[in-house]
């Protein structure tokens, strides 16, 4: 009779390195141990590539605070480049690319600009900023965004009017976008409900993936308390939207401000 513990006897035979898993178990490890603990009780899981700043960017920001101030109410500041009075950190920037442009966290910004440049997109210095370290970057689909040096907060139970509740990023090339996130902040996806669309799992603000677009860009969903009456401020302050339809998590409207930017309206 053959002795069953033989094969433990064999060689070892190395293979090859997946930097995807190794980027994963490194953002694991950093959550475990970077963040501190208070009170004696566990913290909560600390992740990397939660939205901490989103901008809203646009050939002109002037006249985009005028629209976002008509539609969703908000307060902006003096500068007129910072919402006021929200739970979220949300700005406005004048730009050509019509996107809404992200700032997610990390616990190692060094770290987390050399994944960037591994995974094919680019990243510049880290930078001393008013708000903190920050380094600007772009992915491997040309979509602008920054690394921002915290610890990500835990999203809210209850979103007030004009908060982002939903982000959907368009690629052109789903499998290279996954791959890119995949590695840099450790995300994972799952198979959405539509065709090359995905639900990302890492984030705490609630993120999906869409393929087959001509431009990369991010629309972010924002929460209102009567999507009949959002739809027509839109409709007023020179934007389109579509007749609000009921989801399963509520009613939306696909909407695109009078510059161009798109967005959707949830009432959740």
């Amino acid at each position: 009779m053959t002795d069953p513990f033989e094969d433990l006897l064999e060689p070892v035979v190395p293979v090859d390195p997946d930097p995807r898993f190794a980027a994963s178990l490194r953002v694991l490890l950093e959550a475990a141990l970077v963040r501190p603990m208070s009170g004696g009780a566990m913290p909560a899981t600390a992740v990397q590539g939660d939205v901490v700043y989103a901008s809203v960017w646009s050939p002109d920001a002037a006249r985009a605070a005028a629209f976002y101030r008509s539609v969703l109410g908000w307060r902006i500041s003096a500068d007129g480049r910072r919402v006021e009075g929200l739970g979220q950190h949300l700005g406005l920037w004048s730009d050509a690319r019509r996107t809404t442009y992200l700032s997610h966290s990390v616990s190692d910004i060094d770290a987390a600009i050399s994944r960037v440049r591994a995974a094919g997109g680019t990243a510049g210095d880290a930078v001393e900023q008013p708000y903190g370290l920050s380094a600007e970057c772009v992915d491997n689909q040309g979509l602008p965004f920054s690394l921002h040096l915290s610890s990500p907060a835990s999203p809210p139970s209850a979103f007030a009017q004009g908060e982002i509740v939903y982000l959907t990023m368009h690629v052109r090339d789903s499998s290279t976008a996954r791959a890119f996130y995949g590695s840099v902040f450790g995300w994972t996806f799952t198979p959405g409900s539509v065709s090359d669309g995905w639900q990302v799992q890492g984030p705490g603000t609630m993120f999906g993936l869409h393929g087959g677009h001509s431009e990369a860009r991010v629309l972010p969903m924002y929460a209102v308390s009567d999507i009949s009456s959002a739809v027509a401020r839109v409709r007023a302050a020179g934007g389109t939207a579509t007749d609000p339809v009921q989801m399963p998590y509520g009613i939306t409207s696909d909407c695109v401000d009078d510059q161009g930017v798109q967005f959707y309206l949830g009432q959740l």
